[in-house]
């Protein structure tokens, strides 16, 4: 086994050296498609403290898309005009505040060496940011949907093997008591949630802009498949994180072509809970309250709110929830014995205002408005030359992908209320980074100068 492991690592250290040097815009489709693939960590063969930066897939992806970067960079002099542009762009200068924000926290912070790893592993997520805005071309916009849009219906099969077995291939723990809640390959039944959540946004977005009846028939057979296992997921988040996506994709794109298939969505919704009562049983938990959800939650919220009253302006720390918790807050744990291990926050509003506060909450909030205000601009681009290769589509088809990258942004944000991961997750910096390319690199035919205009 242990020399499985070492030939399954230099395969994949081969495969993301190969495509890094060959094509490394495709680099961003495998990080979207091993993200899905928490469980590699097992995969891989113990790589010591260095090696924990490349220790699962996603992992050594997102370093091959970082060092791919810097190649090109290196080789390129219009690679470094465009990263200038990528800098200057509100929404680089957002996440620079935020991530400056977390620095400056080391003055005062709880425990400066847990911030300073959060530091570094921001400031590492937004050089896959750059290396996104840098990597990507026009040929591969899609392609990370349709990873995430696949990968999700191949991995159905297993969601219904788990549910009837209740036997888990990995953490197996999440199948023993009354509800098993199947992870298939992610670590958590949430995050996996989640992840189907955003293969439904995808499989939405290409069904719209795909050319063939029989293509946009498959995209919207698959709609019932992925359903069906976010159902047997059980998540509450997963089930309101679809509900708010769809609602706003109805919004955002006002169309019948898309608004038919979310209307069979919701009627397949339907069908499932009347046939699965234990989904709908599942739910109603979220109308009793806070405390009904269960008490780690309910503690902790408590926990987080003192921290942000007694730190309102800067909070604890990036960081220094945990440790401030067990240090200074620990009367607020309940003593039952399933939540005694539980230290750490599950909600990134509440996680940010209690390390960072009032400053943090605004900094999020600017990197929102920086969000929004991309996509519209990326609305209002040509994309020419990236339409051509698309079915003629009642929308501009470059502002139907840059939402279908908003509705990652937003699904992952919701689902972080109650799992955490927000900007943890990859996926956000794969879609903040592909919006930001379609203005700052020549998608459609747009100048820097263009690109300079709608910036602002």
């Amino acid at each position: 086994m242990f020399l499985i492991k070492w030939c399954f690592f230099l395969f994949s250290l081969g495969v993301v050296v190969y495509f890094g040097w060959k094509k490394p815009s495709v680099l961003i489709s495998f990080l979207a498609g091993s993200v899905a693939l928490d469980i590699s960590i097992t995969w891989f063969p113990p790589l010591g403290a260095v090696g924990s930066q490349i220790n699962s897939l996603a992992r050594l992806c997102t370093v091959g898309i970082i060092a791919a970067a810097l190649w090109v960079l290196g080789r390129q002099p219009e690679k470094r005009r465009q990263l200038k542009t990528v800098l200057r762009h509100p929404l680089s200068i957002a996440l620079l505040i935020y991530i400056g924000l977390g620095a400056l926290s080391l003055v005062y912070t709880i425990d400066r060496l847990i911030t300073l790893g959060e530091v570094f592993r921001l400031l590492t997520l937004f050089a896959l940011y750059l290396g996104i805005c840098l990597l990507a071309e026009p040929e591969s916009l899609l392609l990370p949907l349709k990873v995430v849009h696949w990968l999700g219906v191949a991995l159905i099969p297993l969601t219904v093997y788990e549910g009837l077995t209740r036997h888990f291939i990995w953490r197996g723990y999440l199948a023993e008591g009354e509800i098993a809640r199947v992870n298939a390959t992610f670590v958590d039944p949430n995050i996996f949630a989640r992840y189907l959540v955003l293969g439904i946004v995808a499989s939405l977005i290409l069904q719209y802009l795909c050319r063939k009846p029989g293509e946009r028939l498959v995209y919207f057979a698959s709609l019932a498949g992925l359903l069906a296992a976010l159902a047997i997921t059980l998540s509450r988040s997963g089930v309101v994180t679809l509900a708010a996506v769809l609602i706003l994709m109805c919004l955002l794109i006002r169309r019948k072509r898309m608004l038919q298939p979310i209307g069979v969505l919701a009627v397949i919704g339907i069908v499932i809970l009347a046939l699965r009562p234990t989904v709908w049983q599942r739910l109603l938990t979220i109308r009793n309250g806070l405390g009904a959800l269960d008490e780690q939650r309910a503690y902790l919220f408590r926990a987080s709110w003192a921290m942000f009253r007694d730190h309102p302006l800067l909070g604890v720390g990036l960081g220094g929830f945990q440790k401030s918790f067990t240090t200074n807050y620990l009367s607020y744990k309940t003593a039952i014995p399933y939540v005694q291990g539980v230290t750490l926050s599950h909600t990134t509003i509440l996680t940010i205002a209690a390390e960072l506060g009032i400053v943090g909450l605004l900094a999020l909030a600017w990197v929102w408005v920086s969000v929004l205000r991309t996509l519209k601009r990326v609305g209002k681009g040509k994309f020419n030359s990236f339409a051509k290769d698309l079915s003629m589509v009642e929308l501009n088809p470059g502002y139907v992908v840059g939402v279908g990258y908003f509705l990652w942004i937003t699904a992952v944000f919701i689902s972080s209320q109650s799992e955490a991961r927000f900007f943890e997750d990859p996926m956000i910096w794969i879609s903040m980074g592909t919006m930001v390319y379609m203005l700052a690199g020549k998608v459609g035919g747009e100048t820097r100068r263009e690109f300079n205009d709608t910036a602002g």
